[in-house]
């Protein structure tokens, strides 16, 4: 539209100067006393300058609002085709260059993974289907509150272009009063089911639960959330030196335990091993009978080579040599 009102202006300055310079006589510019054939060429050559200016003037009007019957459209973007009024005439999603009236304006929508960043006390800064703004603050189930770095890629269905339109204008309108309102209070009231332990050692169940909740809320608007990354979780000091001071306890006491059960198993192998022996001993002494010990006397001695018998109550005597 803009465009066509340059055309527009530049026409009818074309057709003043056009005008003007076709009234100017051959006499006001010096020719007053030239011969006749002299003042007819002047005439000649004024009305062919004006023409000039009124010729060129058509063009760069031409051109200029040409510029404002095409858009062009990037691999991932979808146009919303608004009339004069602001009534929608239709949308375009395919890349390349598009017609369209003079009158008319494209307004494009990104539907390329978009990034929402919150992080630290960053500035808020809207580009497109993306932001980048301040930390969100929580209190999580325990009551104790935190502040979270969050980012989350999301995508835009072409066919929904037109209602955010509606219902928002421009993308970046419908990104800081919906995307960013409602990533910040999905967060909070994800956060609002863990407690403090939780947040500190499972961040895993609480991005996948922010993700559940953004994803069901998000696909009737036209959304894909790609993904969902937590990238930090900061309690106050006291909330951490106080985990710290339980997580070390924690460890002492499964030290602790851990020589506990070593003890018990090491007390455990000896009385196995000292049962085993007397047991092993209890089965000797009740297998050796007198009969069973006769037996193997006999046995010794019919087995041996020199035999000395020694009557009882006799020294033996041994002689060496």
């Amino acid at each position: 539209m803009v465009q066509l009102v340059i055309a527009f202006i530049i026409l009818i300055a074309a057709a003043v100067l056009a005008g003007r310079v076709s009234r100017v006589k051959p006499r006001s510019l010096g020719y007053g006393q030239a011969s006749e054939s002299d003042q007819q060429r002047a005439a000649k050559s004024i009305r062919g300058l004006s023409s000039a200016i009124a010729l060129g003037g058509v063009g760069i009007a031409v051109a200029i609002a040409a510029t404002a019957c095409v858009y062009s459209l990037d691999v991932g973007e979808v146009a919303v085709v608004r009339n004069l009024g602001g009534s929608v005439s239709g949308s375009q999603s395919e890349a390349g260059f598009h017609a369209k009236a003079p009158w008319q304006s494209a307004v494009k929508y990104d539907t390329r993974n978009n990034l929402i960043n919150f992080y630290g006390d960053t500035d808020y800064e809207t580009t497109g289907g993306s932001e980048v703004g301040k930390q969100v603050s929580i209190n999580d189930k325990s009551g104790a509150s935190a502040n979270i770095d969050i980012q989350v890629n999301y995508s835009l269905r072409p066919d929904a272009a037109v209602s955010l339109y509606r219902d928002y204008g421009s993308q970046e309108n419908f990104v800081s009063k919906y995307i960013s309102n409602d990533l910040r209070s999905v967060t909070r009231e994800i956060a609002g089911k863990y407690d403090t332990i939780t947040m500190l050692t499972d961040r895993g169940s609480f991005t996948r639960g922010v993700q559940k909740a953004l994803s069901q809320k998000w696909k009737g608007m036209g959304l894909t959330v790609e993904q969902v990354s937590v990238q930090d979780v900061r309690y106050p000091k006291e909330i951490t030196s106080a985990y710290a001071a339980a997580q070390s306890a924690e460890v002492q006491k499964r030290k602790a335990s851990n020589e506990q059960e070593t003890a018990k198993v090491e007390a455990e192998t000896k009385r196995i091993k000292a049962q085993g022996e007397a047991d092993a001993n209890d089965i000797l002494n009740s297998s050796l009978s007198e009969n069973v010990l006769r037996q193997k006397y006999i046995d010794a001695l019919s087995n041996a080579k020199n035999l000395t018998v020694v009557p009882d109550g006799s020294v033996p005597m041994v002689q060496t040599k």
